[in-house]
């Protein structure tokens, strides 16, 4: 894992879910978001230790958390069924 303080782990993690939110389209709770970011700012951080990136640096590891996050909540999106809303009868 990177070395990182757990405080920046947070607050890259929360602002990779937003992000992740933004580019995937994905409309919902925002607390779920939020928590899908934390966990693929983790996966992206160790992701990219595998790969061989500098993910010790901010700007990578920022990087790879919002690529894990966008991940992730691309993921829980095809993993969610849709719900679809009936149409209201005409007046």
């Amino acid at each position: 894992m990177p070395s990182q303080s757990l405080f920046v782990i947070t607050v890259v993690g929360l602002l990779a879910g937003l992000a992740a939110r933004w580019i995937v389209g994905r409309r919902g709770s925002t607390f779920g978001g939020l928590l899908l970011g934390l966990a693929g700012s983790g996966a992206g951080a160790a992701a990219g230790v595998l790969a061989g990136l500098p993910v010790d640096r901010l700007l990578p590891f920022a990087g790879a958390a919002v690529c894990g996050s966008t991940a992730l909540l691309a993921l829980a999106a095809l993993a969610s069924p849709r719900r679809r809303r009936e149409p209201r009868p005409p007046a």
